[in-house]
């Protein structure tokens, strides 16, 4: 719309009034990527999430799969106080009262499995894919929060077009009400006409406002994300939207198999639930152990046959371990985690056939949202000249205010919906990035 055509003299006490109590801020204008840094540094669920991908690592050792020998070391010390008579049998007599008796001992032990049926190895593996799975949980949440942020991004520079429409059309509608008021001036003004254009110009003037509105809102929530004060003022750099466009249907597919977190996912369940298998089977398989430890035993006594004894050694040996019956539980337990296993192996399946089924939909969306905003540039330069016409008509008197205004609405109405249907396409790109894996390469 050309807004020269709009300019008039003398601009109404009305409009300057709304214009002294909009909002001026200084902003900051940021990028997407600006953001993305600070999400990826500051945002709190990130870093709890990272926490626990940080625990999964430091569950993944040798000693926790069961490779490595545990060591004790042990240490006691007894005192009693005993009334004792001692009648031995060619007659002789030893009794004390209050006889007291002290005892220390320390040992160390060394305990160390060096088969266990292959289960340690089971362990191990099962081990390192709960790692796999926890870096990749921590992928999927970043990716998460990076769409979030991308989309929220998009649609604060959406509401701001929008905004500057909605401004530029009630510039529209001053300009409507002040030739209002100049024909009453000069009277040949009808006062029917003037409260009408003074009605859809407050009209306007809330549209502003409410459109004001989200702009903040979409702010705050920006900020949340990435750990600002909520009244943080900016604006994003990018002065529009900018489209990238998607591949084909088979090419979508074909990525999202190879790279989607979700198909990632279920595929390491999968892998965690087959080293379940082989767990549970070790248990059929004997333990065998070396033991080995070293002593020391120090005793004394007031009665008795002893007075005092001490000891210093060690033992050393094998341990071997077979399980022979358990009333059928183990046998129970492999099945169960068979059937683990083969529920995991249908999850991936069907998250296969979902994400078809997401990427086909979301591409049948996209094609058609393109038709429909190619449509909608062609009816919005139509809808532009009518209103460059029906301004100079009403100047003219030719038409009325409310015909005016028909045109005035169906102006804004194109413009909006195109800068509308531009979000939804982006926004649509960046699921479809996300689904097929592409999000962090596309955006970063």
């Amino acid at each position: 719309m050309n807004t020269t055509r709009f300019r008039y003299q003398g601009i109404s006490t009305l409009l300057l009034i709304y214009l002294s109590i909009l909002p001026v801020f200084s902003q900051q204008t940021l990028s997407l990527e600006e953001l993305i840094d600070r999400t990826l540094q500051e945002n709190y669920q990130l870093q709890v999430i990272r926490n626990t991908e940080q625990m999964a690592r430091n569950n993944n050792t040798l000693g926790n799969a069961g490779f490595l020998p545990s060591v004790d070391l042990r240490g006691d010390a007894f005192q009693g106080i005993q009334n004792t008579e001692q009648i031995f049998f060619n007659g002789d007599v030893r009794s004390g009262d209050n006889a007291r008796s002290t005892r220390q001992d320390a040992i160390i032990e060394l305990n160390w499995t060096v088969f266990d049926g292959f289960r340690m190895f089971a362990r191990r593996e099962r081990l390192n894919h709960l790692e796999q799975l926890s870096n990749n949980d921590t992928r999927f949440f970043i990716e998460q929060t990076l769409a979030d942020i991308t989309r929220l991004y998009y649609q604060l520079l959406m509401e701001k077009e929008v905004l500057e429409t909605v401004k530029k059309s009630l510039e529209v509608s001053a300009f409507r009400l002040q030739l209002e008021e100049q024909k009453r001036n000069v009277g040949t003004g009808n006062a029917l006409l003037y409260q009408q254009a003074l009605i859809d110009y407050n009209s306007d003037s809330a549209m502003v406002a409410m459109r004001t509105m989200q702009v903040k809102e979409l702010q705050i929530q920006i900020n949340r994300i990435t750990n600002r004060d909520p009244g943080f003022e900016f604006a994003p750099s990018a002065s529009a939207i900018d489209l990238m466009g998607v591949d084909t249907m088979d090419e979508l597919v074909e990525k999202a198999i190879a790279s989607n977190l979700d198909l990632e996912r279920a595929r390491l369940e999968e892998m965690i639930a087959e080293s379940t298998i082989r767990i549970e089977r070790s248990a059929r398989y004997p333990v065998v152990s070396l033991f080995g430890n070293y002593s020391y035993s120090n005793q004394t006594n007031e009665v008795g046959f002893l007075e005092s004894s001490t000891a210093l050694g060690g033992q050393y040996g094998v341990r071997v371990r077979f399980n022979l019956y358990d009333g059928g539980l183990q046998n129970t337990r492999i099945r169960n985690a068979m059937l683990v296993k083969e529920s995991s192996e249908l999850s991936t399946m069907d998250v296969r056939s979902m994400l078809t089924s997401q990427i086909a939909s979301l591409i049948n969306r996209y094609n058609s949202y393109l038709t429909q905003y190619k449509l909608l540039d062609q009816s919005l330069k139509a809808a532009e000249n009518s209103l460059v016409i029906a301004e100079e008509q009403l100047q003219a008197g030719a038409i009325s205010g409310f015909e005016f205004r028909q045109a005035q609405l169906s102006s804004l109405r194109v413009q909006n919906q195109k800068i509308e249907l531009l979000f939804s396409l982006k926004s649509l790109e960046v699921d479809i990035f996300r689904l097929s894996g592409e999000l962090m390469g596309k955006i970063l």
